[in-house]
């Protein structure tokens, strides 16, 4: 199998289980909230004060709209509440990757220790949207948990969120690419995909489906980053 052309299918987002959990809520769910209001500042009372988890769920949702935002103290603060929720654990699985998508679409840094936490959560629904979350407003630092989730995880749907959530971040680690270069060679079709995208996406090349042109690309750039070796004297 090595350096032949491996067949590949489109990145899975989702598992069904995921997909069927979201329609879950959304028929039986949101369907009774109710109007909600349109302002940051309606969604965080809701989020506050209702006993229903239902219209806790559509406000977090809502508070992913940067247009509900008057001023950046407000999104801060929308920040910490979203955080504080998270951490309490009290919310349904789908609110939570519902608070971890939210928190992805706000970009503030303040949420990078509670995603980190959550990407190694002990549900998978969770785990996966923390790691797309950590894609968009991680650091470089990140792609290290990153990388672990993508070779250690047990959920498929965890692993192809880490390793898209790599394409985000972009990494100039070369150690990376040789880790993307091992996806490729996974037995399961959405990984080797997901790894192939992402390996188009941090070294700007496409070298088509065979390992071992990818293989020799990530060498080559692992060797730019060694230094070279000191020449003693005779």
């Amino acid at each position: 199998m090595e350096g032949q052309n491996l067949p590949m299918i489109p990145t899975l987002h989702r598992s069904l289980a995921t997909k069927l959990v979201c329609l879950v809520v959304m028929v039986s769910g949101c369907g009774g909230v109710g109007f909600l209001g349109t302002t940051a500042s309606s969604f965080l009372r809701h989020v506050q004060e209702s006993d229903n988890p239902n219209v806790r769920y559509a406000a977090f949702t809502k508070l992913a709209d940067p247009s509900c935002y008057s001023d950046e103290s407000q999104k801060t603060e929308a920040v910490g509440v979203l955080v504080a929720a998270l951490e309490g654990g009290k919310e349904s699985v789908a609110t939570q990757a519902a608070i971890c998508r939210t928190l992805g679409a706000l970009n503030r840094p303040e949420a990078l220790t509670v995603l980190r936490k959550t990407a190694l959560a002990d549900d998978p629904i969770v785990r996966t949207e923390a790691c797309r979350a950590l894609g968009k407003i991680g650091t470089i630092e990140d792609a290290t948990l990153l990388a672990r989730v993508m070779t250690t995880d047990v959920s498929r749907d965890c692993r192809v969120a880490a390793i898209e959530a790599l394409g985000d971040l972009a990494p100039e680690d070369p150690r990376i690419g040789l880790t993307l270069v091992e996806g490729m060679r996974n037995p399961d079709p959405a990984i080797r995909a997901a790894s192939y995208q992402t390996l188009k996406q941090i070294t700007g090349q496409d070298l088509g489906f065979e390992i071992s042109r990818w293989e020799e690309l990530a060498h080559a750039r692992l060797n730019e980053t060694q230094p070279p070796d000191i020449q003693t004297a005779p």
